[in-house]
């Protein structure tokens, strides 16, 4: 259960941050706004895979690897629990 929590911790982290950005200032401005809105950068990559379509691609292939990784993660607590378990039952018996 301890790793559901750590995911848990781990997931309102990246939902929380998920929208901070920073915001440069202007020439002429003195002032630094900070906004949730996405800035608007020439970031000629990006713009093009939004133009192809295939940003959703890279949106796909960053999940799957997350998901893997979590799925991976809970399997291998499942088992270290079981093996603390028997250990501990071992221990018992002795």
């Amino acid at each position: 259960m301890k790793l559901f929590r750590i995911l848990a911790i781990w997931c309102f982290i990246l939902g929380t941050t998920a929208g901070i950005q920073q915001v440069q200032a202007q020439p002429g401005q003195a002032q630094v706004e900070y906004s949730s809105a996405p800035a608007e950068t020439d970031v000629e990559m990006a713009d093009t895979l939004r133009r192809d379509g295939k940003i959703y691609v890279v949106v796909v292939v960053l999940l799957t690897v997350l998901v893997g990784l979590i799925i991976y993660l809970i399997m291998l607590d499942r088992k270290v629990g079981k093996l603390e378990k028997q250990f501990k039952d071992d221990l018992i018996k002795q």
